[in-house]
């Protein structure tokens, strides 16, 4: 518990140039202590990354990537040791993942990128759809195809029976048709993907969506990108 109380304190320090190295080895720290722990039960881990969930994020957002990196794998690690139990979690660190996403550095986005996906494989957690329909609408590039690579990721790995859901199916076709639209041509691409692992996962679905599409929207979904 000693060991913890020092994690908590230099991650929690205010980033400068004499503190931020601490606040990295703060952090690697408590990456390890999440992967001994986890065997043990997952209601300690989930209760101290609640408790230090500001600094975490603010660390994930330095323009530092030695900081930036390893704080972003944290979320990787709790992701992958807490598998469903994750998800009280995902609120208060995938918005910001999503946020990284839209950066000019193309190592954080790579980094903000695999670290979603790492959460869409490992927690198999439905919930992420709804946060890529608001990335969809975003103005960065970057971070419209993240969400429609991340779709696509869901449509390919998740539980058909909690993606067929209506709740979730609304999300996906709403998702398809701002895709397929996009003024990015690799957007468009990903979203007809989307919509053909749609289709082959879920044809009953995909059927009543085609029926209710406008002749616009079909010309969207079938023309060449």
């Amino acid at each position: 518990m000693d060991n913890l109380a020092s994690i908590r304190t230099d991650i929690s320090l205010t980033e400068t140039e004499d503190s931020w190295e601490k606040i990295c080895r703060g952090i690697v720290s408590f990456s390890e202590f999440i992967r001994a722990s986890s065997t043990n039960g997952t209601h300690e881990i989930i209760t101290k990354a609640r408790e230090l969930h500001r600094p975490i994020i603010n660390a994930m957002k330095s323009e530092r990537t030695r900081l930036s990196g390893p704080a972003i794998d944290l979320i990787s690690t709790l992701a992958s040791e807490l598998g469903t139990d994750f998800e009280p979690l995902l609120h208060l660190f995938f918005p910001t993942l999503l946020l990284l996403c839209a950066r000019t550095s193309k190592v954080v986005v790579g980094r903000a990128r695999s670290c979603i996906l790492c959460i869409i494989e490992t927690t198999q957690l439905v919930t992420v759809i709804p946060y890529f329909i608001q990335a969809i609408r975003d103005k960065s590039v970057s971070l419209r195809t993240v969400a429609a690579e991340s779709t696509l990721a869901c449509l390919n790995s998740l539980n058909p029976p909690d993606l067929e859901k209506e709740e979730r199916t609304k999300d996906i076709e709403a998702f398809i048709k701002m895709s397929v639209r996009d003024a990015n041509a690799e957007v468009r691409k990903i979203g007809k993907q989307i919509y053909q692992a749609y289709e082959l996962l879920l044809p009953n679905k995909a059927e009543r969506f085609v029926g209710i599409c406008t002749l616009e929207m079909l010309r969207f979904l079938i023309m060449p990108t």
